[in-house]
C-alpha cells in the first residue's frame, strides 16, 4: 500500500506538494513561511515556479532588468536565497531538486546562468556566478554535502603590475552528471568535473578533471583514484 502511494504521489507532482505541506503543519512549521519573500526592483524580470514546487523560508531578492528564475515540478528549497543583480541573467531549475538545508544562489552582471539539471540535491550550498556571460552549470542525479563554495570568479581584480592588465577573468564552471560533492569543497572558476565522480571532503578544486569516474581530493585537488562508482545507499557486504 505504502509503494502505491509513493508512485501516485510521484505521477501527480501537484498533489506531492500538498501531502509535503501536510507534513510541515505536523511539525509544527508555519505553512505560512511557504510563501517566499519577494525583494524586486526593475522591469521584465520573471519568477516562473511550477505550482508543486516548496519554497520554505526562501527569498528572491532581485534587482535589473529582463532576469528570470525558472523552477520545475517537484523541487524544494529550504532557507534558500535568490540573489540577483544586473540584467539578463538566468536561473534554471530542473525538476525534483532538493535544497536540504539552506543555500545561496548568487548572481551579479549580465547575461549569467545558473543551470541545476534534475534529480540534484543539495544540503547547504553557495553558488557564485559573476561578471558578464559566466554560467555555472550543475549536471543530473548530482549530491551536494554541507559548507560548499562554487565560484566563477573572484569578484575583485588582480592586476599585473608590469602590464597593468587584469589577470583573473571569471570562467565557466561544469559539473557532469551524478557527481558527489562532500562536505567543505571549494570549487573556483574555471572547473570542469567529469560524470559519477567524487570529490572529497574539504578539496580545493582550481584545475578542470574532465575523466568520469574518478575520485579527487586534497589542497590544491588531484587525482587520487580512477574508475571508481558511487551511490547513495550505504551497501554492505552479505
Amino acid at each position: 500500500m505504502k509503494d502505491k502511494i509513493k508512485y501516485f504521489l510521484k505521477k501527480n507532482p501537484f498533489l506531492r506538494k500538498y501531502a509535503r505541506l501536510l507534513l510541515i503543519l505536523v511539525s509544527n512549521r508555519k505553512v505560512l513561511k511557504t510563501i517566499p519573500k519577494k525583494i524586486i526592483k526593475g522591469s521584465g524580470n520573471e519568477i516562473n515556479v511550477h505550482k508543486s514546487v516548496i519554497l520554505y523560508n526562501c527569498i528572491l531578492d532581485i534587482k535589473g532588468e529582463g532576469n528570470t528564475i525558472e523552477i520545475e515540478s517537484a523541487s524544494i528549497f529550504n532557507n534558500v536565497t535568490f540573489f540577483i543583480r544586473g540584467d539578463n541573467n538566468t536561473i534554471k531549475i530542473g525538476e525534483n531538486v532538493k535544497f536540504n538545508r539552506g543555500g545561496e544562489i548568487w548572481v551579479e552582471d549580465f547575461n549569467c546562468k545558473v543551470i541545476i539539471e534534475n534529480n540534484s540535491t543539495f544540503e547547504n550550498v553557495h553558488i557564485a556566478v559573476t561578471e558578464p556571460n559566466s554560467v555555472v552549470r550543475i549536471g543530473e542525479n548530482c549530491m551536494f554535502a554541507d559548507n560548499i563554495d562554487i565560484r566563477t570568479g573572484d569578484s575583485h581584480s588582480i592586476i599585473d603590475s608590469l602590464t597593468k592588465k587584469r589577470i583573473n577573468y571569471a570562467q565557466n564552471i561544469n559539473i557532469g552528471n551524478h557527481v558527489w560533492i562532500a562536505s567543505h569543497v571549494s570549487i573556483l572558476k574555471g572547473v570542469h568535473i567529469g560524470d559519477n565522480s567524487v570529490v572529497a571532503t574539504r578539496a580545493l578544486v582550481t584545475k578542470s578533471f574532465k575523466e568520469n569516474n574518478i575520485l579527487i581530493g586534497g589542497v590544491p585537488a588531484k587525482k587520487i583514484k580512477e574508475n571508481i562508482e558511487w551511490d547513495r545507499e550505504r551497501i554492505y557486504e552479505d
